[in-house]
């Protein structure tokens, strides 16, 4: 049976047109240009706007799109053709190899989000990906488990779908950025209140750790972490360039404006292990990073994953229990208030935005 003649409607703003479909019968087209028949004549092109089970429907979408137009001829549908795009993109405005395995290890939670469209796309779906997201580990004792995301992934999870929807929507692929429609701020808070992650080492820890920091491998890593209050992934990718041992003092950090490239001191207690570590780097392994490993995959660079894994390598061997990467930036926080650090300067060395009464 043949098909019915398209409705026309005014001002070139797209048709309804009847299909053979039974599920959705109706087509909402949108004209995208025009060319040139062979008998000359000029004729509009027209792009699938999408199909519906009634006609008011369609209508009804092709009057949304007359609200609010997006660019429906780009080719980018779904969240894996976004990130694919937005990716070539970014990647070319970073630095340091670091930064983009960042995003590629935050990507890779994301697989339940690979082949939706984007403009379906929610703030709901978005929160799911960061708290339900997981990876199948390929390696290791674990080999073949998921490993979820942890609040640190998640929070790249985030950071990375703002920067991604920002760029859709500069570009009219979608008509507004779902992952700016919640505050990561708000969801971690509800995360951590789950969450082991926001305790501190207890003393015992710390000195039990002390005690064993030349047996047991990368004990000095994280009691570097622990007093010097970086995050994590902070430690992980420190450079020997920004080590001033004559000066006590490293240059580190990522994230944000107060974070990135700041002066945190070199504590007394951990100069002698940041120390020995520099030279190793320097001199053994001729690598610009502080943190190095001959047994790395990959490298012997340090990189978060590598960090994560051999601080929870620490935790087994210690028998602490409960206890993640993030609860050394929380034992420095703990430590730097009981001491009584002027709250200005534990905020500067975090990284952490300063409120407007503090002053220097």
């Amino acid at each position: 049976m043949a098909r019915k003649k398209a409705v026309r409607r005014e001002n070139g703003r797209g048709t309804v047109e009847k299909t053979n479909s039974k599920k959705n019968p109706f087509k909402a087209k949108v004209p995208v240009g025009t060319k040139i028949d062979k008998n000359g004549k000029t004729q509009a092109v027209y792009k699938t706007l999408g199909t519906f089970p009634t006609r008011e429907e369609a209508e009804n979408a092709l009057a949304d799109f007359s609200r609010t137009p997006y660019d429906i001829t780009n080719s980018v549908k779904t969240f894996a053709d976004l990130y694919e795009a937005w990716s070539k993109y970014y990647f070319s405005t970073l630095k340091g190899d670091s930064s983009m395995r960042t995003v590629t290890s935050a990507y890779a939670y994301c697989s339940g989000l690979y082949d939706m469209p984007v403009r379906k796309i929610g703030p709901g779906h978005i929160r799911d990906a960061m708290e339900q997201g997981y990876v199948i580990l390929t390696t290791g004792k674990d080999k073949g488990q998921k490993r979820y995301a942890s609040i640190n992934t998640q929070e790249r999870i985030k950071s990375m779908c703002n920067l991604m929807f920002d760029y859709a929507l500069e570009r009219r692929i979608v008509l507004t950025n779902p992952a700016r429609a919640f505050k990561i701020g708000n969801l971690l808070n509800e995360i951590q209140k789950k969450s082991k992650g926001k305790i501190p080492f207890t003393q015992e820890q710390v000195n039990e750790l002390w005690k064993y920091v030349d047996d047991i491998p990368w004990v000095d890593m994280v009691l570097i972490a622990m007093y010097t209050g970086f995050r994590p992934q902070e430690v992980a990718i420190l450079e020997t360039k920004n080590i001033f041992l004559d000066e006590n003092k490293i240059i580190g950090g990522i994230k944000t404006d107060n974070g990135r490239d700041r002066v945190v001191p070199i504590h007394p207690a951990i100069k002698s292990l940041v120390e020995k570590r520099f030279i190793q780097a320097t001199e053994r392994y001729h690598s610009d990073r502080l943190f190095n490993d001959p047994k790395g995959q990959q490298s012997t660079k340090m990189t978060y994953d590598m960090y994560r894994g051999r601080f929870m390598n620490v935790m087994k061997e210690m028998g602490f229990k409960g206890l993640t990467p993030h609860c050394t930036r929380h034992t420095f926080s703990t430590q730097a208030k009981r001491c009584g650090m002027d709250a200005g300067i534990r905020k500067r060395i975090m990284g952490h935005s300063l409120d407007k009464d503090v002053t220097e």
